[in-house]
Formats: C-alpha cells, structure tokens, sequence
C-alpha cells in the first residue's frame, strides 16, 4: 500500500516552490529505490498554488485561509469569520485523504491543515525558509514532530523545538536545468557579448523596484541587457512607461531601450530557469529567491522589503551578505546606486560567484523528502 504525504501552505511563491521541490523529490527518491510512489495531494490556499502543483502534475484542493494583520485593518475582522470554514474545510480534506505524515511549510494557509492533522494524530513535520520564523511555524513547531529550518540563526527563535535540522532551502530540479548561457540569451533574443542583469521582486513583483528600474532604465541599458519579471499586478504600467520612454527617445535612446530590454510578468519554471543561466548578475527581494540565486552561483544584490513581517527579509539579507551579496535597504535605493552598484558586483562575478555558492545547499529538498519517506 502507497504512503500518503500531504503538503500544505499556499500564499506566496516562497512557501509554494518549497513544497513543490519537496514533492517532486519524494517521487524521485521512490523511483531510485524501486518502492511504490507515494501518493502526495497539496491542500492550501491561493491560485498560485493551483497552478504551480498542477503545472508539476500534483492533485490540489483549495480552502480558505485567515490572515492577521499586525496593523489596524477591517479585513482582519473579515477574516477571523473565514476561520472556521477555513478550519472545517481542512479538517474534512485530511481526514479524506487520512495521509502518514503532514509536511507545512508555514504561512497562513498551512495553519488549519497542520492543526486538523494533529487533531487526527498524524505527525507534523515543519520547515521555516526565513532568519526569522513567521509566527505561524513559531506556533506549529510546538505540535510538529520536526522542524526544518533554511537558515542556521533561525534556530534562536526554536529554542523550546525538539528536534531541529539546518538543511537549507528546497529548490525546484528544473530551475538548475537552464542550460548552456548562449543558448539562454538567444532564447531571450539577447546578445552574447553584453553583461546581463536579471531583475525581479519574486512571483508578484515589487513595485518600488519596477519604479526604480522605469527612472534607471535609458543609463541601464546603455551598459548592461535587462531580463525584468515585473510582477503580474504591475506589468501593464510598467510596459506601457516603457514603450512611452522607447517613444520619447525614438531618435536616440530608444533604439537602445529596444534592443537590451526584456519585460515579463511572471517566468515560468523553464524560462526562470533560462534567465538565471543568460544573467551575469541578479537583482532581487530577499526572501526565497536568494537560495535559487546561490544555487545557480549568480552574483547578487538584493532589496529587502521594508517593514516585513519581523523585519525577515532585512535579517535574510544580512545572512546573504556573508557570503558576497550587496545589500541596499529600500530608504538607500536610487537609480544611480542601483546602477553603480551593478557595475562593482559584475567587475568582481567570478570571485563574487563562488562565494555565494557556498549559501546554497542543493540537496535540502533531497534530506526533507528522504525524512518524510522514512516516516512515512
């Protein structure tokens, strides 16, 4: 008879694309062993989710979450009346599929899961991404049986966990199988003879970036070629800035614009995949998207978002620093440092990628997955 593992969260990419590694190694471990697959459903929250479990070819059931706001808003009222829908309706989809081994990767979407399981008596096993925990897993990690942590200083907020493991951050196989950077940069009709910067704020974007990007963009692209993963939200603004600053200097600048700027809502899994092995030098939040970077061995500055929840992505940041990343606070961020400080980063790559390469830990999703099964 198969093991059943279920994956719960949902939200934002950084507790998504975890899961997803997570998942897609508990098949592979299977087949390597020659044992049955196990059968493995995702429940949480939000169409990201949906469609990035649906895309990797995982079952998916979504419920309502409740989220709490740590400022004054109406919506946490809203909210607190979702909570037991949400929790019945997590309740009645554990207990359907009754899985050996819940694996939460935190937020709020995980939490009515991962309590319904504890409920039923099935084991928890969590994992937290960030350098400080979200208050979610700070919570789970009194119920779980296990918790996995990305970021070695994390363990200063788990000090009454049981049992704690520093494995890094699981990272999807396909996003190392960009494959050689000349064969990249064609598929973004890009040339091999100029750097290139790949710029994002994650799966939704950052809005404070894209606007420094539309006000840096002419001196931009007159050094480097620019990937952009705007955002979905954003994207229509900001090609519509673009083609208006292309118009602006048809007789001189636009040309430029033209020929060295590439604009996205969201890569997928491949064409991320793609832009990683095309770039030179990653510009970036620092949430998840830093252990992908690592993994990849692309020098990086990050832009951590202000006021995160615990000041996360600050401390995420700060950790990444050690090991070669620049960091600008968003209160620092101009165009003109923005640009200069692209220009250091890619003066010193080579020596800068090996040195972020040691944050990385390739084989996270591996040891989680390895776990699980044995659990299981």
């Amino acid at each position: 008879m198969a093991y059943k593992i279920l994956l719960v969260g949902g939200g934002t990419g950084g507790h998504i694309y975890p899961l997803v590694a997570v998942a897609e190694e508990l098949k592979s471990a299977a087949a390597l062993s020659g044992g049955e697959p196990p059968k493995i459903k995702f429940v949480g929250s939000g169409d990201l989710l949906k469609q990035v479990a649906s895309e990797a070819g995982f079952e998916t059931v979504l419920i309502l979450s409740s989220k709490w706001r740590r400022y004054f808003s109406f919506q946490n009222f809203v909210d607190i009346l979702k909570l037991p829908i949400s929790f019945f309706q997590a309740l009645y989809n554990v207990w359907r599929f009754m899985p050996d081994v819940i694996f939460a990767k935190g937020g709020y979407a995980s939490l009515m899961p991962a309590v319904a399981g504890k409920l039923l008596a099935i084991p928890l096993i969590i994992h937290e991404t960030d350098a400080v925990p979200g208050a979610v897993n700070k919570f789970l990690s009194r119920l779980s049986k296990k918790t996995f942590i990305a970021i070695e200083s994390a363990k200063d907020y788990f000090k009454k966990t049981r049992d704690i493991q520093t494995v890094g951050n699981p990272i999807r196989s396909g996003i190392l199988n960009g494959g050689d950077k000349n064969a990249a940069l064609a598929t973004f009709s890009l040339a091999a003879n100029k750097p290139t910067v790949l710029i994002t704020g994650a799966a939704r974007g950052a809005k404070v970036i894209n606007d420094i990007i539309l006000v840096a963009i002419v001196e931009l692209t007159k050094k480097f070629q620019v990937i952009h993963q705007t955002g979905p939200d954003n994207f229509k603004e900001i090609e519509k800035q673009i083609i208006r600053i292309i118009e602006e200097g048809k007789d001189s600048y636009g040309k430029t614009v033209t020929e060295n700027y590439r604009i996205y809502p969201v890569l997928n899994l491949r064409e991320m995949a793609l832009a990683y092995a095309a770039c030179d030098v990653i510009v970036s939040r620092a949430g998840s998207q830093i252990f992908e970077t690592a993994a990849v061995g692309k020098p990086a500055i990050v832009i951590p978002l202000k006021n995160s929840a615990g000041d996360h992505q600050l401390s995420n940041a700060r950790e990444f620093a050690k090991f070669g990343a620049t960091v600008i606070e968003e209160d620092n961020l101009t165009p003109h440092i923005l640009i200069s400080e692209i220009q250091k980063v890619f003066e010193n790559h080579a020596e800068l990628s090996q040195k972020i390469k040691q944050f990385s830990k390739p084989d996270a999703a591996n040891k989680i997955a390895q776990y699980l099964l044995g659990l299981a």
